[in-house]
């Protein structure tokens, strides 16, 4: 009985072990297009934190911000200012009747299997098409939630069916007449270990306190 517990505790140990090794830690990049607007973003991740970069079209880092997923909490950061401030989360989450289906298409995309998803809302007049992978990305759907994104690409997403541990590796938002409204593409992936000070409000930046009756 005494080596059954041992062997069940060494067990749990392992299975704990193999879920951590799986969650994604490093750096993804992607472009965004909206119309004719072009943004470039880098998510960094490790473990429950995520920092956003915002890239002009040299490369330099607009803004920033720092998502920690487990305090459900955001701080945006100037880089020009070198400010930061709370983004508090008071807006209702939003809900949309869709429509979700799996096209039975995959393409391989950045190194990874990914399996084509539809999205649809008649009464948006919005259908999405991702290009998904499903292999440990934990931190994304718990990032938009705590972000509380309002934007269709993001949305729409979470309707997807175990959506959790996911990540789009491409996007492609069109209205009913076919007219495209938004593409998102991963360009870059790389998993490494990311230090912690990386998910820390810079030394030398103060706080952007709000007006009273803001």
């Amino acid at each position: 009985m005494k080596v059954l517990k041992t062997l069940s505790l060494f067990t749990l140990v392992l299975v704990g072990m193999s879920t951590q090794a799986q969650r994604f830690e490093g750096s993804i990049g992607f472009t965004k297009n909206i119309g004719p607007v072009t943004a470039n973003y880098i998510y960094h991740v490790k473990g429950d934190m995520i920092r956003v970069e915002e890239l002009d079209e040299t490369g330099v880092i607009q803004g920033i911000m720092l998502v920690d997923t487990k305090k459900n909490s955001v701080l945006a950061l100037s880089p020009e200012r070198k400010m930061y401030i709370d983004v508090p989360n008071r807006r209702k989450s939003g809900e949309t009747a869709t429509e979700v289906k799996a096209t039975g298409k995959h393409q391989t995309i950045n190194g990874y299997d990914c399996e084509e998803w539809l999205v649809q809302s008649v009464e948006e007049g919005r259908k999405i098409s991702y290009w998904v992978a499903a292999k440990d990305f934990d931190f994304f759907i718990p990032m938009l939630k705590t972000l509380n994104r309002k934007d269709k690409m993001a949305l729409y997403y979470m309707s997807l069916p175990n959506a959790d541990g996911t990540f789009p590796m491409r996007g492609t938002e069109v209205k009913s007449d076919g007219m495209e409204l938004t593409t998102l593409e991963v360009n870059k992936i790389q998993k490494t270990t990311l230090t912690a000070d990386m998910f820390s409000i810079p030394t030398g930046y103060t706080k952007f306190e709000r007006e009273a009756n803001d």
